[in-house]
């Protein structure tokens, strides 16, 4: 069931309530009620190559943004339009920033040669299953480079891979719990995974694993 549309005079309100104190039902309230702008956006972008769920997170992320820098001072009238800017340019940029990394390489692409003069490819280095991808390269310095291949990734797709392994510092997520707190089910979580995890193995960020392995 769609959320109720709110009044100019009740956006006002409950904005500068919002802006002072920083009250979580409040944002909540201003999403749910904008959140029809966001589908208009996402539906303009859906021939992007971009997945809905993405452009929809990205419209999100815009229209939260626009809440919390909108000029108060000014006339409500103008809320509209500075969120409908605000969410736009946020789906363009996701849509800017999936094409410039969307040249995934094969894994079996070769990249260079170990120590022994054998022939290396990705998947020699970071092998083929999500485990190991964690497993073999968080350590010390190595921990820098993940976190560095992570900004290749949408927003929703970063929030994945920190859940499901506990990069925040937190404990490891379960794909359950993921997919609860994202309210899906746990298919699209695990398909979104595995898509994050093969654009990190990107040759540019395997060859500086490749780096510390002939070091």
């Amino acid at each position: 069931m769609a959320k109720k549309r709110l009044t100019l005079e009740e956006t006002s309100r409950i904005l500068n309530f919002y802006r002072e104190t920083g009250d979580q039902e409040a944002l909540d309230l201003l999403v749910a009620s904008n959140m029809g702008f966001v589908g208009c956006f996402v539906k303009r972008h859906l021939n992007s190559g971009v997945e809905y769920d993405d452009l929809k997170s990205a419209g999100t992320i815009g229209l939260i943004n626009a809440i919390n820098k909108f000029n108060v001072e000014k006339p409500i009238e103008a809320f509209s339009t500075y969120i409908s800017i605000a969410i736009d340019n946020q789906i363009k940029m996701e849509i800017k920033k999936s094409n410039k990394h969307s040249g995934v390489m094969s894994l079996d692409a070769p990249i260079g040669h170990n120590k022994d003069g054998d022939e290396m490819t990705i998947e020699d280095i970071v092998g083929t299953d999500e485990e190991q991808l964690f497993n073999d390269v968080i350590s010390g310095l190595k921990v820098d480079i993940v976190r560095e291949a992570l900004q290749s990734l949408t927003y929703r797709e970063q929030q994945i891979i920190l859940l499901r392994y506990g990069l925040d510092d937190a404990h490891r997520k379960t794909l359950e719990e993921v997919a609860e707190m994202f309210g899906c089910s746990k298919t699209p979580i695990l398909k979104q995974e595995q898509k994050a995890l093969v654009k990190m193995r990107h040759p540019k960020n395997t060859r500086k694993l490749k780096d510390f392995l002939d070091d």
